[in-house]
């Protein structure tokens, strides 16, 4: 797959044929998945590339920040999932103000007008674009009888699941409540969480169960609790436990007032990654976070977790 990491910055006039999509697809979930195999087909049955035409942030980060939501997917997550799903092309805009206050026609003729020859255009169901969001389906549709009178658009309806319907809010809200085999069931895949692998307290290493302390994470954290997790390392896989808290065996102050870490033991694993990127697939909720009245009635506990987790995984 071609990652354009700056959609404005390619040189205009190639135009080639293709057949695209455009939206925030945070989470990739499995409602994104059927909007994304349709662009995918489409573009085979039309000799087209497919695109996914997509934003380094969410939109409402720069028109509503107190408003956004906290992040599922970063943009290299995004660009690994859709690759693997078979996506030819994945554009990267960088949304600004002056971006959100474009018509929506012109938006179509100076985003995508000058870089493709548009073969077909799959949307999603609640697709609105440009200047007070007042482009939606029928807005592409009349911009594509003008420039591309072939070709079509179709609007992809709302998917549900298990636990209803699959959306980014869904998939926020199972995770805030720590549900995280809820939101695998909707991703089509464990949630993924990545960040830096920091210096913490080293209480870990003193009770038995080493961990590699994560911080510079951009997503959203799962429930306090343990998770069973597989963790990412470079190339390698391995398996693990996080603990996702405030400590409360240590501090014994108010939660709210404690920052909140989330630490991995990785099992049979002694290696120094100070530094590294680390991405945790979280696979079963394990329990609640709870306070120990010693550190041996902790260890003892997160020797019962350890079994757990490796059942679970």
């Amino acid at each position: 797959m071609e990652l354009i990491d700056d959609w404005l910055q390619q040189p205009a006039g190639a135009r080639p044929r293709t057949v695209f999509s455009i939206g925030v697809f945070d989470g990739l979930h499995l409602g994104h998945k059927a909007l994304l195999d349709t662009v995918i087909k489409s573009a085979a049955r039309h000799r087209a590339q497919s695109l996914i035409l997509t934003f380094s942030r969410h939109p409402l980060t720069v028109l509503a920040p107190a408003a956004a939501p906290p992040t599922l997917t970063t943009l290299a997550q995004k660009a690994e999932v859709m690759a693997a799903w078979g996506l030819d092309r994945l554009g990267v805009l960088h949304f600004t103000k002056e971006m959100a206050a474009t018509p929506p026609r012109k938006f179509l003729f100076q985003f995508l007008g000058k870089f493709i020859e548009p073969a077909a255009v799959i949307l999603g169901p609640d697709f609105t674009f440009g200047q007070g969001a007042k482009g939606e389906a029928g807005t592409v549709a009349a911009w594509l009888a003008q420039v591309s009178p072939r070709a079509k658009v179709t609007v992809i309806p709302s998917l549900a699941g298990p636990d209803g319907l699959y959306s980014s809010s869904q998939i926020r809200q199972s995770l805030k409540s720590g549900l995280v085999e809820s939101a695998a069931r909707a991703l089509g895949r464990p949630y993924r969480l990545s960040g830096l692998v920091m210096h913490g307290q080293a209480r870990g290493r003193i009770l038995g169960f080493p961990t590699a302390n994560l911080g510079h994470i951009g997503q959203i954290i799962p429930a306090p609790g343990v998770y069973a997790v597989r963790v990412i390392l470079g190339g390698e896989t391995l398996g693990g436990m996080t603990s996702i808290g405030f400590n409360p065996t240590f501090n014994t102050g108010q939660a709210e007032a404690q920052p909140l870490t989330v630490e991995t033991h990785i099992f049979d694993f002694d290696r120094f990654i100070y530094g590294q990127t680390l991405s945790l697939d979280f696979i079963a909720h394990l329990r609640d976070m709870v306070r120990f009245k010693s550190a041996e009635q902790l260890a003892g506990q997160l020797d019962k977790d350890r079994r757990s987790a490796l059942a679970a995984l």
